[in-house]
């Protein structure tokens, strides 16, 4: 079970004066149950890569695998009997059956909020696929609860609710849908400090607990630090770092190149580093960072 992506290139525009290359030669595999996030300064391919992920966008050359079914290749017809009108309709067809797997989530998904109440509004995606009423309650109540939303709720309007509850509502019925894939387009954007940790941790929870693979996307070096295990590193529409936290901080120059930077904790590690403190390169987080300078400072 995984994503593969071999040799994608995207080229925007193209033929046109305005001709741009957002990704070159793009190659990584996403595995089964995986947090994995994704970094990346201001067109750096980022979001057109996730983009491919579930069929949004198709490349201009390269492919896009999920669990070993090319996303774009045209499924088994009879060409010499099929109209195009059928191919088509074939087309649709999986690329919903791919999407039902890989669940993507936009930045500010509030705003694509639109039924009258929570419910519905969860209900959704589960609803045109064709389930029955008691299947569809069943995945409106397990999404409420992956999200911390309680029953009352479900008749309150999307409209009324929080930034937060939004966004806990908008990833619900990308959940309702059972995806084996969960990709977070800058979830916490726009959120106050509160708002933000209440939603990483849920998400922290949802790829631990029910095992889904997250790909989350940010631009917070801290957020993708203390949650991760694995980071990829976007830089001019290549993949220039993919592995641990710990391993891709240790590039601090080479980040810093394309745009980005290193934890508030990785930084300070490096000063007392600089000062003659031993600091492991696994402390990622503040609390960590203290709980090791108390052990220090005891001895």
């Amino acid at each position: 079970m995984s994503i593969e992506v071999k040799n994608l290139t995207y080229i925007y525009d193209s033929g046109t004066p305005n001709e741009k290359t957002a990704l070159k030669n793009v190659n990584l595999t996403i595995h089964e149950g995986e947090f994995i996030g994704i970094i990346g300064h201001t067109g750096s391919g980022k979001s057109t890569l996730i983009q491919h992920l579930n069929g949004l966008v198709q490349p201009s050359s390269g492919t896009v695998l999920c669990d070993g079914e090319d996303i774009f290749a045209l499924p088994d017809v009879n060409k010499g009997k099929s109209s195009k009108k059928q191919i088509r309709a074939r087309k649709a067809e999986k690329l919903r059956r791919i999407r039902q797997k890989v669940g993507l989530v936009f930045q500010y998904p509030e705003h694509q909020l639109f039924e009258m109440t929570v419910e519905k509004d969860i209900a959704f995606g589960p609803s045109n696929m064709g389930l029955s009423k008691d299947e569809v309650n069943q995945r409106v109540e397990e999404a409420m609860r992956m999200v911390g939303l309680g029953e009352e709720y479900k008749q309150k309007s999307p409209f009324e609710l929080s930034g937060g509850q939004k966004r806990r509502v908008a990833i619900a019925g990308v959940l309702a849908m059972k995806p084996e894939y969960l990709i977070l387009d800058e979830p916490t954007a726009g959120l106050d400090p509160k708002g933000r940790d209440e939603i990483l941790a849920q998400i922290e929870w949802l790829q631990k607990e029910q095992k889904t693979a997250v790909i989350l996307v940010s631009h917070s070096m801290e957020d993708v630090a203390k949650h991760v295990d694995r980071i990829i590193a976007m830089g001019s529409g290549q993949v220039r770092f993919d592995g641990t936290p710990a391993e891709v901080f240790t590039h601090a120059d080479e980040l810093r190149e394309i745009g980005l930077d290193i934890p508030q904790v990785t930084q300070l590690g490096n000063l007392l580093g600089e000062n003659g403190y031993d600091i492991p390169e696994t402390i990622l987080s503040m609390d960590q960072m203290e709980a090791y300078l108390l052990k220090v400072l005891k001895r």
